[in-house]
């Protein structure tokens, strides 16, 4: 019998191979992403990660007290390494100002992550947050293994980082406690999961569009 993380994964196979084959990431794999893209990528992810941050707090007080101590560490991670040795080198090196906009993709699964982490049951909400990792875990190592010349690829600390035996090692455990609280789950909540998932990964994909395009959320034309 499948895993539950098994059936949301193979139901959203066709957005995560639609991610790897972006431009933004074929182009990160190159070492030719224009850096102004990056750049805003980066403010972008800063915002997101936020409210990313808002949202496991959420969970954390809701959700199963054994859980807590891997919750931590995945906010650690995801706050601490993703912040200070990302965003921090980037910013240094490619001496980054800030635009002070807003990509719709970027409001739009915050939003959604919140509202979740909010209102929903925990399961469901554990469901929304998942693919920021699992997405991020797969999208690094297709990077990594694509990748041209990878000492000379001016983007090797964001390849390095998300392409880890540490980072995979949370993300497997974080997939781990989607399947753990999946089995005590009625059938709704379990097919709200796997609805949950589906949203934020086809969210991941307007993500990295967003910033690959610098869509600003108040440009209507």
């Amino acid at each position: 019998m499948k895993k539950l993380s098994e059936i949301a994964w193979e139901k959203c196979l066709f957005a995560v191979e639609a991610i790897k084959e972006h431009p933004f990431n074929t182009e990160l794999a190159e070492g030719s992403l224009d850096r102004a893209k990056f750049s805003y990528y980066i403010e972008q992810d800063a915002l997101y990660l936020q409210d990313f941050a808002r949202s496991f707090a959420l969970i954390v007080a809701r959700g199963p007290v054994k859980f807590m101590k891997d919750f931590l560490s995945f906010a650690e991670f995801a706050f601490i390494a993703e912040q200070e040795v990302v965003h921090h080198f980037f910013r240094e090196t490619f001496h980054i100002q800030e635009t002070h906009q807003l990509t719709p993709a970027t409001l739009a699964y915050t939003s959604y992550l919140l509202r979740m982490s909010s209102t929903a049951s925990v399961e469901v909400a554990i469901a929304a947050i998942l693919p920021c990792f699992w997405v991020y875990k797969v999208v690094g190592e297709w990077v990594a293994k694509n990748s041209v010349v990878s000492s000379q690829n001016p983007y090797l600390r964001w390849i390095e980082t998300y392409s880890s035996q540490e980072f995979s090692g949370f993300v497997g455990r974080a997939i781990d406690i989607f399947d753990e609280v999946a089995i005590s789950a009625s059938d709704t909540v379990r097919e709200e999961m796997v609805e949950a998932f589906y949203k934020s990964t086809i969210l991941e994909w307007h993500f990295w569009n967003d910033a690959y395009n610098q869509t600003v959320f108040d440009t209507l034309i």
